[in-house]
């Protein structure tokens, strides 16, 4: 974010030098911050307030812009230090406070094991990257509001300085370069061609890239660069008839407030929607150069000029209180808790904002020299960083007693472990990355994939073929299925997938946030493997008991489960895996919040087993001549999933098994295969 210049003598390029502060640009950011404020507490009708952050973008584009070439037409050269020592003086006091104080915060409220998580989103915002750290996550800013990191508001603010670091430059090289053309001129065709590139960039990328397009400043220039253009058009802005200007002021406002909820589920953005709010900023900014009326008297009330005075410091607390007390769009706050919040937030940043703020912006001494305004804001952020990384120190992530080994697969209620044992396996702080070698070995198809590795395991040289076939729930029983192999010298291909079924369907892709095209052409290759590998068994299973993915109709899962049955006719043998549970929150980080209390992060079977829809699955396979293998019995009783049987962890994540957990069924999946692998007719249907 983006409250970045107040400064009251502000005026455009070639602006008469009688021109004060401009109280509407006040409204302006009230109203902005507002919509980001209501979009966040899910109030209803403000889907679209996000768009409250492209408003801070223009605002923010418009002044710097303005503030270096008036600079450079009445110096001849900008002074970068000093430009840099008031961005450091503004932004950084309340920047960092917040930063610290929401990793205080979080100590209490944040599970054990997420604080590692929350603690490099922390150090991600104080290096000033936390845009493309979350962009590398894949985070989707529309949607993860529950559950998201405490520091994700912090992208804005790194993408704006980001665009201070390098914007001088820019600007100075054009006039430098196109020195006959005057500065606001050179200026002007600078600003005009990274506008250009900019938004067709953030177009392109919006369709196969959504989060770096989100996230990004390459894609995101644009919208400062229009606030930048306003800036040097404000001579030609002045001379519009009045009547022109109040009217396209309030078309733009109108753009900024209304249009964006008519687009907010029909397109992706940012893409060409955002262009939207973002040409109606730039419309209002346009109607109040050098003009009262309407419009500017209600952007410039006392109400709207003194949450616009506030934004900065609103925008910083609003996330991490609203994140940290479950009062997010989806949280589990009730609504008058929400408003609780939003008025502590506005709280805090009027003590901000005049204990904080001002007195180090206003600040004399360190005004004249900007070398120490540089070296302050250097200092205090490697101390903040420091204090985030002492206070994210992790805690002991299990109790002073170890458990039983788990053996073999008879075990039932009576070895389901009470406490987070100290030779669990595997740990609380490794589960997270604990899969199977499928992963590492580089076997597994990521997202964009549509290779099919050749990956075989066990005895590659066997007359007897095993294949594994599915998405990531297929890849958890890699480990049993390799022991297999090994023991009994049979031949393992693994062909798996994240996020794509073997069932011959169409789905939506959560990470890609379109039609997954990928999983239909990597299904198709696979088909085609699998027919040139001639295998005397295919093992096969998907997450159909998923409960965030897009639901596809039962009808139609079953119907595309059906081709790919027929299309594997030719397989002497073939059984469907039944889907194994889904938790209802991830079990390591509700683990290490309850050490001595395991159990009570066991679930409900139903509804993490879909049973009514594994009763319809397991017809049809067997309707088509194939075998269901079930194996939730092992890990859950009639009521209940545990997340640690002796001293074995289950689950890895929410609904992925633990490679330990399934190795202790190998026993089981040995005695199944080979009494398939060496039966020379296929067993009958029941």
């Amino acid at each position: 974010m983006l409250l970045i210049e107040k400064e009251s003598n502000f005026r455009s390029p070639s602006a008469p030098r009688a021109s004060s502060f401009r109280p509407d640009i006040e409204g302006v950011r009230a109203l902005a911050i507002t919509l980001v404020v209501l979009y966040h507490v899910g109030a209803p009708g403000f889907d679209a307030g996000f768009v409250g952050v492209d408003t801070f973008f223009v605002i923010s584009g418009y002044l710097i812009t303005g503030l270096l070439v008036r600079e450079r037409q009445s110096t001849g050269r900008v002074d970068v230090r000093r430009f840099y020592a008031r961005r450091v003086r503004r932004l950084l006091p309340a920047s960092i406070l917040v930063a610290v104080a929401t990793f205080g915060l979080a100590r209490f409220v944040v599970p054990p094991l997420e604080l590692a998580d929350v603690r490099q989103d922390g150090l991600a915002t104080l290096g000033y990257l936390s845009n493309y750290w979350f962009a590398h996550q894949s985070t989707d800013y529309l949607n993860d509001h529950s559950g998201a990191s405490p520091y994700q508001q912090y992208w804005s603010l790194a993408v704006e300085e980001q665009f201070y670091l390098i914007w001088p430059a820019l600007l100075v090289g054009g006039c430098l370069v196109l020195g006959r053309l005057g500065v606001v001129r050179a200026s002007r065709l600078v600003v005009g061609g990274v506008l250009v590139s900019s938004f067709a960039l953030c177009v392109v990328v919006t369709s196969f890239a959504q989060p770096w397009a989100f996230f990004g400043l390459p894609t995101r220039a644009w919208e400062l660069a229009l606030g930048g253009l306003v800036a040097l058009l404000a001579g030609h802005v002045r001379s519009w008839p009045a009547a022109l200007a109040q009217a396209l002021g309030w078309g733009g406002l109108l753009l900024v407030l209304a249009v964006p909820a008519l687009l907010v589920d029909a397109v992706a953005f940012p893409g060409w929607a955002a262009a939207v709010p973002v040409v109606g900023a730039a419309l209002v900014i346009c109607a109040s150069e050098g003009r009262r009326g309407r419009l500017q008297a209600l952007l410039g009330s006392p109400p709207l000029t003194f949450v616009g005075r506030l934004s900065y410091s609103i925008y910083l607390w609003h996330w991490p209180l609203l994140v940290l007390t479950g009062g997010v769009r989806g949280g589990s706050l009730s609504g008058p808790a929400r408003a609780a919040v939003v008025a502590g937030t506005v709280l805090a940043a009027w003590l901000t904002y005049h204990l904080v703020e001002n007195p180090v912006r206003r600040q004399g001494w360190l005004a004249a020299r900007p070398w120490w305004a540089l070296t302050a804001g250097a200092a205090g952020t490697l101390v903040a960083a420091g204090l985030v990384v002492v206070l994210a120190i992790p805690p002991t992530l299990h109790v002073d007693r170890r458990a039983e080994p788990i053996a073999g697969a008879t075990f039932g209620k009576a070895d389901w472990t009470g406490y987070v044992p100290s030779n669990l396996a595997p740990s609380l702080a490794t589960a997270g990355r604990d899969f199977p070698a499928v992963f590492s070995d580089g076997c597994h198809a990521g997202t964009p994939d549509v290779v099919v590795h050749d990956c075989v395991y066990g005895r590659p040289d066997s007359d007897i073929t095993l294949v594994l076939l599915g998405d990531s729930h297929a890849a958890q029983w890699f480990p049993p299925l390799r022991a297999v192999a090994e023991r009994h010298g049979f031949r393992l291909v693994s062909l798996t997938k994240s996020g794509c079924p073997s069932a011959s369907v169409r789905k939506m892709s959560m990470v890609l946030k379109r039609e997954y095209h990928e999983c239909a052409e990597w299904r198709s290759r696979v088909l085609d493997r699998i027919d040139r590998e001639k295998p005397d068994l295919v093992i096969t299973t998907n997450s159909t008991n998923a409960t965030y993915d897009p639901p596809i109709p039962q009808a139609e899962w079953l119907n595309g489960l059906g081709k790919t049955l027929d299309r594997l006719s030719s397989v002497p043998h073939l059984t469907v895996l039944a889907d194994t549970p889904y938790a209802d929150a991830d079990i390591p980080t509700c683990l290490s919040a309850r050490l001595s209390d395991a159990l009570s992060c066991a679930f409900p079977r139903n509804p993490a087993v879909n049973d009514g829809f594994g009763r319809a699955e397991a017809a049809l396979v067997r309707g088509k001549g194939r075998e269901v293998l079930d194996l939730n019995d092992y890990l859950c009783s009639p009521q209940e999933c545990p997340p640690i049987i002796r001293d074995t962890l289950v689950y890895i994540d929410r609904h992925h098994l633990s490679p330990q957990f399934t190795l202790a069924l190998s026993d089981v999946f040995d005695r199944y295969v080979v009494a398939r692998v060496k039966a020379a007719p296929a067993p009958e249907v029941d």
